[in-house]
């Protein structure tokens, strides 16, 4: 897929089960088009862990490697962190669909 070249191997923390570079591609992937789908609407961790049947500590992770490859934007809300599509990234899959 698209962000397949956007998105390397990346090691979770040790409390974590260990996964393979394979998956996290699949789910960082999932992230984006769920964030891609949503746009304009922000999504906070919680949904979207829910929506990927994932805990909120590994989404954050996945979530923070993505906002670091500028793939994401995030919103500092009172007591949470809202998630968006970058606009970098809506214009790169906007070509793409």
């Amino acid at each position: 897929m698209f962000y397949n070249a956007l998105i390397a191997f990346h090691q979770c923390g040790e409390k974590m089960s260990r996964i393979s570079e394979k998956n996290f591609n699949k789910i960082a992937e999932s992230i984006v088009q769920l964030l891609y789908d949503a746009h304009p609407i922000s999504m906070s961790t919680t949904q979207i862990a829910d929506a990927l049947a994932r805990d909120n500590e590994f989404t954050g992770k996945v979530l923070h490697f993505l906002l670091e490859k500028g793939l994401v934007a995030k919103r500092d809300r009172e007591n949470r962190i809202d998630w968006l599509l970058s606009k970098k990234a809506k214009e790169n899959y906007d070509k793409l669909v």
